[in-house]
C-alpha cells in the first residue's frame, strides 16, 4: 500500500473544514502536515486518521481543543493530565450539557403548550425561573 499524499485543500475539502483550520491545528501541533510540496502541506493516511480523530473528539464537542491536543499529541507533555482523567473531565462536562438541554426542552415543550395568549412574555412559569436566575446573578453581585 502506498502512502498518498493530499493537499491541504484537498484534505480540507474532504473533512469539510476551511484550510484556515488545518492551517491552526498544524500550528498548534494538532495536526502537523506530513510534509510540503513547495509551499503547500501535504498529509498523508495517517495524519487523516489523526483529523478524523480530533473531528470526533473536538469538532462533535466531546473535548475541548487543548485537551484534544494532548490526548493526540506523539507523547504525553509533563504539565499534561493524563488521557483518562481527560477523558472522565470530558464525560462531566458531557452529563452536564445533556441536562443543560433537556432543561432546555422541558421549558421550550412547556412554552409551547402554555394557555397564555403570548407565553414568552405572560407564562408564569417562565416568569418564576427568569426571577430565579435574576436572584442569583445578584447574589453573586453581593459575594
Amino acid at each position: 500500500m502506498t502512502d498518498e499524499r493530499y493537499s491541504i485543500s484537498e484534505v480540507a475539502r474532504g473533512f469539510g473544514l476551511p484550510v484556515s483550520t488545518l492551517r491552526y491545528y498544524d500550528d498548534l501541533g494538532v495536526l502537523p502536515a506530513a510534509g510540503r510540496r513547495g509551499n503547500v502541506r501535504q498529509y498523508g493516511r495517517a495524519e487523516l486518521r489523526r483529523l478524523a480523530l480530533v473531528q470526533r473528539l473536538h469538532h462533535r464537542g466531546m473535548v475541548g481543543l487543548a485537551d484534544t491536543a494532548a490526548l493526540v499529541a506523539d507523547g504525553p507533555a509533563a504539565d499534561a493530565p493524563p488521557a483518562r482523567a481527560v477523558l472522565a473531565a470530558s464525560i462531566e462536562t458531557i452529563k452536564n450539557r445533556v441536562a443543560d438541554l433537556r432543561h432546555a426542552q422541558e421549558l421550550l415543550e412547556h412554552l409551547l403548550t402554555c394557555p397564555t395568549a403570548d407565553p414568552v412574555r405572560e407564562c408564569t412559569y417562565l416568569r418564576a425561573e427568569l426571577d430565579e436566575a435574576v436572584e442569583q446573578a445578584l447574589a453573586a453581585l453581593r459575594r
